[in-house]
């Protein structure tokens, strides 16, 4: 009998146990719901112009997805890492990112080493995609009408696909995802430490803009690929006190001649440094490549050895921007210092 009593009490308390924590569940999901609704309300929508499209955002996303890590920065710079559930690497590593970022960047779950396609992006249910344009084409993941088909908000970054793009298209940037994301005081906290950065280069930048920079991005034996005008990356060869020697080509890349690059004559060679990613040739075989190349042994930059590198990832739109111009800049000045 007393068997029986010490079961029946067990019962009881197991049952009363589970009743209550029924009802602390429930209520939790009520309050979590409440919270949910709540912010959706507080959220005031917002409609952002990007690349081929406006979206209107109703709510603050929650499962981003980034293309490469100069928007992926943008996004932990704002404190949003926990928004994120897949990244691209592009062309770039995580060694090139800032230093301040990289322990959030490797925690980050990364959903291919260069460009994922659709399908691949579809598996992370992203309820928004940021990236350079290039994404938003058929070159890249898909085409923007296929985000749109799949009712996926996107984001591409400014400097990848305005009319002659400047360092404002960056600071833009920043505004538009504190907008999203209801991080204005962070983002406005973020474009003042780097106007203050754009500010000192351009106190130190010559204004004469007579040191003449060829770019040196690829190439094989009969042409190389630079840069021409209209672009971010001449915009920050003019800052740091440089004169493109190609601005008369039309668009942001295009391939000359190495006998015109000898005729051009430049005093420094800028070299785009790919060692991460897909493009082959390392920064040191590029160098190498130059120097060995007899049609430019009479260029001034070769002769005096006056070569500089730049990584991939400082010449797009983003936060490292001015550590190209700071490199460009201190380069000029060793050549016209003599």
């Amino acid at each position: 009998m007393k068997n029986v009593m010490k079961l029946l009490i067990l019962t009881v308390a197991v049952s009363c146990m589970l009743s209550c924590q029924n009802k602390n569940d429930a209520n939790q999901a009520k309050k979590t719901d409440e919270q949910t609704s709540v912010q959706t309300a507080a959220y005031e929508p917002v409609t952002i112009e990007t690349y081929k499209n406006n979206f209107t955002f109703t709510k603050v996303p929650e499962r981003v997805v980034s293309l490469s890590f100069s928007e992926t920065q943008l996004l932990v710079a704002l404190g949003l890492q926990d928004k994120i559930v897949g990244i691209a690497t592009a062309e770039t590593g995580i060694a090139d990112c800032l230093p301040e970022y990289q322990e959030d960047l490797r925690k980050l779950k990364v959903i291919s080493d260069s460009t994922p396609n659709l399908e691949v992006l579809l598996e992370s249910n992203p309820d928004f995609v940021v990236g350079t344009v290039y994404s938003f084409t058929e070159y890249g993941v898909a085409p923007a009408e296929d985000f749109v088909k799949n009712d996926i908000p996107y984001y591409a970054l400014r400097g990848t696909y305005v009319e002659n793009p400047a360092i404002e298209d960056t600071y833009k940037d920043i505004e538009n995802l504190g907008k999203i994301f209801k991080v204005e005081d962070r983002a406005a906290v973020l474009i003042k430490r780097l106007k203050a950065r754009e500010a000192q280069y351009a106190a130190h930048a010559s204004k004469e803009k007579s040191c003449k920079v060829f770019v040196y991005n690829s190439g094989d034996e009969k042409q190389a690929v630079t840069i021409g005008k209209n672009c971010l990356d001449e915009k920050i060869v003019s800052m740091a006190g440089g004169q493109n020697i190609f601005n008369d080509i039309t668009k942001r890349y295009g391939r000359v001649s190495w006998e015109e690059i000898a005729v051009r004559n430049p005093e420094l060679i800028v070299i785009y440094d790919y060692n991460d990613g897909i493009t082959a040739g390392t920064l040191e075989e590029k160098i190498a490549e130059l120097k060995n190349n007899h049609g430019l042994s009479d260029v001034e930059a070769v002769k005096h050895n006056n070569f500089t590198s730049v990584k991939l990832i400082e010449v797009f739109p983003g936060l490292q921007i001015f550590d190209a111009i700071e490199k460009i800049q201190t380069a000029i000045e060793g050549i016209t210092a003599h």
